[in-house]
C-alpha cells in the first residue's frame, strides 16, 4: 500500500492517476483490521493496488469529500470520488466490490 503524502496528494491524486483510497486514522482498531483486508487483496494481486491516506493530516480533503468515518475506501474516476465504501465487511466481500469496480473502469475506457 502507497502512502498519500503531500506530493502525492498534489500531483497523483489531483492528476487522476489514483484510483482506489483507503482512508484510515492511526489508532483506529477497526480501520486496522480493515487495512490487513486490503493487505491481503494485495497479496492476492502481486501488487500495490491501494493508496493509503491518513485522514488526520489531511483534513481539508475529508470535508471537501465529505467523508463520514474511517475506515473508508474511496474508489475514485479522474481524480473524482464516485464511490465510498464503509463496511468491508469481509476480504470476500472486498474482493466482489473491487471485481465490479474494475468491470465498471474496463466498460467506461
Amino acid at each position: 500500500m502507497k502512502e498519500v503524502t503531500e506530493q502525492v496528494m498534489e500531483q497523483e491524486l489531483q492528476a487522476g492517476q489514483i484510483a482506489m483510497v483507503f482512508v484510515h486514522t492511526p489508532f483506529c482498531a477497526t480501520c486496522q483490521l480493515a487495512e490487513r483486508m486490503l493487505y491481503i487483496l494485495e497479496e492476492a494481486e502481486q501488487e500495490e493496488c491501494f493508496y493509503r491516506l491518513n485522514a488526520s493530516f489531511f483534513p481539508d480533503f475529508m470535508e471537501q469529500q465529505q467523508i463520514s468515518s474511517v475506515p473508508a475506501l474511496l474508489l475514485l474516476q479522474e481524480g473524482v470520488v464516485v464511490e465510498q465504501i464503509y463496511a468491508f465487511e469481509s476480504v470476500t466481500n472486498m474482493f466482489h466490490v473491487l471485481e465490479r469496480w474494475r468491470q465498471k473502469q474496463s466498460i467506461s475506457s
